[in-house]
């Protein structure tokens, strides 16, 4: 059987952040019979998808303190993990790769999402900042396989064109992604 290779569960994926996001999902009471076996042992990416789209509008008002910021975590995580996964693909797609820019990219992206993280109602960014920018930034390290090391920066580049606007950011380092539907 023809498999497609996972690169957001080869950069992010584990145990841990898919129980995360299962428990994310039955503390919102939002698994369906039908989708338990792909949370269970399913692909990542597709794990990601049934998260962001279960979580996307949910109504967390009802739950618990502890559970709505676990939710909420779960929704920005899975939903950059998403499109972490679609700035993979584009910047394949147009055979662009990590530069020796990196550390400078990494810098500003972190100093701008901890600035995020100061704003009140970040809602779940900083679950975003703390798995997906650090685990981009391992990627890059040396000696990384060249595949991560470019998967890597492709991620920086996206999160650095959120703030594309701000003093620092690069014209270079925009990258076009789409958003989740």
């Amino acid at each position: 059987m023809f498999k497609i290779p996972d690169r957001v569960a080869d950069l992010f994926g584990d145990h841990a952040t898919r129980a995360e996001l299962h428990g994310a999902l039955l503390a919102a009471n939002q698994v369906q019979d039908y989708e338990q076996k792909y949370l269970e042992d399913g692909p990542f990416s597709e794990i990601a998808r049934i998260a962001y789209q279960r979580l996307k509008d949910f109504d967390r008002s009802t739950l618990s303190a502890d559970q709505r910021e676990l939710v909420a975590g779960a929704k920005a995580l899975s939903h950059r993990l998403i499109t972490s996964g679609y700035a993979i693909d584009v910047a394949a797609k147009a055979d662009e790769h990590a530069v020796d820019d990196w550390p400078e990219l990494l810098a500003f992206v972190q100093r701008k999402c901890a600035a995020r993280l100061e704003l009140p109602d970040h809602e779940g960014w900083e679950r975003c900042y703390t798995h997906i920018v650090d685990r981009a930034e391992t990627a890059l390290q040396p000696g990384r396989p060249t595949e991560d090391r470019d998967a890597g920066y492709a991620v920086l580049r996206h999160f650095a064109s959120f703030f594309s606007r701000d003093a620092g950011y690069e014209r270079r380092w925009f990258i076009q992604v789409p958003d989740t539907a």
